[in-house]
């Protein structure tokens, strides 16, 4: 059918994806632009796929609906052919039906009119009696022969009407059915077509989310800023979006401590401001009302209840204004440090810090 033509889009969508994270992979220096580039991919990727998704949906109702017609056709033929078979039918055996009353009545006619003559013969001699119930039984003889065999005939013609009818029939219903199979056939196909859009949209999710993940990993690059947003197609059950921005803090953490164990010099009001924002940091990541937003929020959309989703909202509202608050505080704090810091040779107020 006319739609299977959107089957070649799936490969299209690929391709196109794969050539956007080619475009990303040359984009060495600006760790930013390779976001932007990701966001853009996904997108399209989105955009990419819906549209498959709608031409091919669109291409096979437009087949399922001339599949429907065709098989509606079948029946209105099979419905004709047996209608047209019963009224052959019937016709003929009420023919074979009158011509064996029209032959009983003959019959007994025959038999009275006989049975009339014998009763004249009485006086006759026993020659002449044998002699017309011999007639008389050649004629019923021949008069049942000639109906037997008329109606042997007629039996005949009937099975072969019959016969004929059932193989108009028969065809009828194996185009029908040949019509199910084909269309049995493009719905597989279309089933198939499906999944695989679907599994290629899944992998270009993974796959953007992995590189996302990445990203911002190996740069840390701050997300506050950004629109809460969930990868399209899949909701963020796992949180990947908090877990990333943990292990962002967590690899800049292990960095900052590694920065201490290997110098033997550091300012102690830059360690005291760094390891108050580890500790209110760690606070607040593991604060429980974070945590019961992602234990609790996944179940209240799945469930519709609406006024729950608005409570962690506004829970999460809070929590974003704290990690705000405590991004400030930090700023200013490198802030101050900057403006009272003044190069110098190391002195007492400059102390190793051991881990």
């Amino acid at each position: 059918m006319g739609w299977m033509k959107f089957l070649a889009v799936v490969p299209l969508v690929k391709e196109a994806f794969n050539a956007g994270l080619e475009i990303i992979d040359d984009i060495r220096s600006d760790p930013t632009r390779k976001i932007d580039a990701l966001k853009k991919v996904s997108a399209e990727s989105k955009q990419k796929h819906e549209e498959a998704m709608r031409k091919l949906k669109e291409g096979q109702e437009e087949s399922e609906a001339a599949f429907r017609r065709r098989e509606e056709a079948a029946n209105e033929r099979i419905r004709i052919q047996k209608e047209e078979n019963d009224k052959v039918v019937n016709a003929k055996t009420e023919k074979i039906r009158i011509n064996e009353e029209q032959h009983d009545v003959e019959m007994k006619k025959m038999n009275d009119e006989h049975s009339k003559k014998v009763l004249a013969m009485r006086s006759e001699s026993k020659e002449a009696r044998d002699k017309a119930e011999m007639e008389h039984r050649m004629k019923v003889d021949k008069m049942e022969n000639e109906h037997k065999n008329e109606k042997r005939e007629a039996e005949v013609e009937l099975k072969k009407i019959k016969e004929e009818g059932q193989l108009k029939i028969t065809q009828a219903e194996e185009e029908k059915d040949a019509v199910s199979k084909e269309r049995n056939k493009e719905l597989n196909l279309f089933i198939e077509a499906s999944k695989e859009l679907h599994e290629i949209n899944q992998q270009q999710i993974r796959e953007i989310s992995k590189r996302n993940n990445e990203f911002r990993l190996e740069n840390c690059l701050p997300q506050h800023n950004e629109e809460p947003t969930i990868i399209p197609g899949e909701l963020d059950e796992d949180f990947r979006s908090i877990r990333s921005a943990k292990n962002c803090f967590d690899y800049s953490q292990r960095m900052f401590r590694q920065y201490l164990i290997n110098t033997n010099l550091t300012d102690r009001r830059l360690y005291d401001t760094c390891s108050k924002l580890i500790t209110d940091m760690s606070n607040l990541m593991n604060a429980d009302e974070l945590l019961s937003i992602c234990n609790n929020l996944p179940k209240a959309i799945d469930n519709d209840r609406l006024e729950v989703v608005k409570k962690y909202g506004k829970t999460a509202d809070s929590l974003y204004n704290e990690f705000s608050t405590l991004r400030n505080s930090l700023e200013n704090g490198f802030e101050q440090l900057q403006i009272s810091h003044l190069p110098s040779a190391p002195s007492s107020q400059h102390r190793a810090i051991e881990q």
